[in-house]
């Protein structure tokens, strides 16, 4: 079976209540969920500027990995919004 890269990873949103942000959840170690209050800052945002707008809630705080392993995770997480946005275009025209 292939591995699946971001089986752990998801895109959330929620536009009837806060049409402007959007949401990363990672389910795998170490648990987070990553908020981010600007879509239109994020869309066309460099890594570096998505960490310096990024919200991360670690979702065990007593376990929430090494400073390594949290980097590891936003750097995913990163990887994941820019290849979901592609994907997104390539189905639905953008």
């Amino acid at each position: 079976m292939d591995r699946q890269e971001y089986a752990g990873c998801w895109y959330c949103d929620n536009i009837l209540d806060h049409p402007e942000q959007v949401g990363l959840l990672h389910l795998g170690f170490p648990r987070c969920f990553v908020l981010i209050p600007s879509s239109s800052e994020f869309y066309f945002s460099s890594f570096e500027s998505f960490l310096k707008v990024a919200k991360v809630n670690w979702l065990d705080p007593s376990d929430k990995g090494t400073k390594k392993e949290q980097e590891e995770v936003l750097e995913l997480l990163w990887n994941f919004s820019v290849e979901q946005e592609s994907k997104e275009e390539e189905l639905y025209g953008g």
